[in-house]
Order: structure tokens, then sequence, then C-alpha cells
């Protein structure tokens, strides 16, 4: 029996011709020639995992319990609940900080989406795409929930004490991967690194972690910023709905430390 992928019983799987039902707020606003000039580096082709082989990557990343959502499910590390804000361009890569952190052994941190994307959109609710998102944490870092919450657009929470504490939490170094590049974005799931990803047909941002097979193809886990969808925020992309618009994955973060 051919090598197929665990799905769990109440992750959805969305293909061509599925429909997605729409159960929390989305808020992408992708550029219609999105432009990653001189702010990131390309995803490096000497790192792309040739498609012959991805089957035994997965075989034997899932056979030892590697992939990012087994680090997540240990870690009990909630998905995010954008709300009723249209943030789920935010969402996205603080999620990917988080598993990133996770990745380097720091101490498990919940991150607040709100403490960047709203300072981002001058405490406006509006949409965006993932490299301002990152643009800005780079720079500036993001809040734990406990100093700024979640969902927060509140200029009460932009004191200079947090914007002090978010220069702990910044990814270093991020790569900009090829919009519709399959084989970009499995070669970086494989490796272990989590990817926002902007869908227009779906007008929403999600965090991709997993490249996984199911039914004899590729495909991959996503995580999702709506409350109670999936199973523990996980759902499953496939055919032309996985392939993004807009992908950019943060590959390390700066060390923790309790001084800035």
């Amino acid at each position: 029996m051919a090598f197929e992928s665990f799905i769990g019983p109440n992750e959805p799987i969305i293909g061509d011709g599925c429909a997605v039902p729409i159960l929390g707020s989305t808020g992408l606003e992708l550029p219609e020639h999105p432009d990653y000039s001189g702010v990131a580096e390309p995803f490096p082709s000497e790192l792309l995992i040739p498609e012959s082989e991805w089957w035994d990557w997965i075989e034997e990343k899932e056979a030892r319990k590697q992939q990012l959502s087994d680090l997540i499910r240990l870690a009990n590390l909630p998905h995010k609940d954008q709300g009723q804000t249209n943030f789920c361009w935010i969402n996205s890569p603080v999620h990917c900080l988080e598993i990133v952190r996770l990745a380097q052994n720091q101490p498990t941190v919940i991150l607040s989406p709100a403490s960047a994307g709203a300072p981002i959109k001058n405490f406006r609710n509006q949409g965006g795409w993932g490299r301002e998102g990152l643009e800005w944490m780079i720079e500036h870092g993001v809040c734990p929930v406990e100093n700024w919450p979640a969902n927060a657009i509140d200029r009460r929470y932009w004191t200079e004490e947090n914007r002090a504490i978010a220069l702990n939490y910044r990814p270093v170094e991020w790569w900009v991967l090829k919009p519709r590049s399959i084989k970009e974005l499995v070669s970086c799931l494989l490796r272990n690194i989590p990817v926002a990803l902007g869908y227009n047909w779906w007008g929403h941002e999600v965090t991709g972690c997993d490249a996984i097979w199911v039914n004899g193809r590729i495909a991959i886990r996503i995580r999702n910023s709506w409350k109670n969808w999936g199973d523990f925020g996980f759902g499953i992309l496939e055919g032309s709905k996985m392939l993004p618009d807009d992908a950019v994955a943060p590959r390390t973060a700066i060390p923790y430390s309790r001084e800035v």
C-alpha cells in the first residue's frame, strides 16, 4: 500500500471545485503587482528539493514526527483568532514567528498580531499583505498578548514600554517565495520553515506548516486564524488551491533576552 499522510478527522480538505465556507474575517489586500525587490532574499535555488524526493522526505518526517504540526501540537501552541479584524495578513506572519521561535527552542510566547497590524495601519481595521507585516516585524517586533491583547486596535497600547518589549520578538531573516511556486513552497516546508501564504481566490492569508501526501499527490497543511476552524486550526489545501499569490517566510528569530 502506498504511503499516505495522516489527515485528522476534523481537518477540512480544500481543493479544486471545493467551496470554502467563510466562517471568519479575512483581509488580504495584495497589490496588483507585488514588489519584493530589496526587502528580502529570494528562496535559494540550491535549497530546492527535487520532486522525486518529496515522497521520501514526507514519509520520514511523519514517521519521526518532525513536521511543524507535530512541534505545534507538542507545545500546545494555539492557533490565532483574528476575531472581527481584517488582520489575517499579520496574524499569519506573527504565527510563523511563534513557530520559528519554537523550532529554535525558545520559550513559548503567544504574540499579538494587533501590536504590529494596528500601528502599520495607523490604528485602522484594514487589510494588508505579508510583506508589509514582515518588514515591520523585522524592525519593530511584536508584543506578547499579556502586554497588548491579540485583536486590540487601540492606541493606548502603543507605549514606549511596549515598543521596547516588542524588540525582543523579531524575525531576523526572511525569504520571499515566487508566487504560485509549489517547488519553493514545498522545499521551504520540508525544511521546517513556516510560510505566510496569501490567496487571492480566498482573499485570505494563512500559515503554511507541512508538505503532505494525499491521494497520491502533494498537498499542504495550513493553519487558519479563525476560531474553531479545522482540527486545532489545521486544514489541507490541494490542487490549484494550494498555490499562493503571496508567500513570505521568516526563517530565524532574534534570540530571547529580557534586555533589549
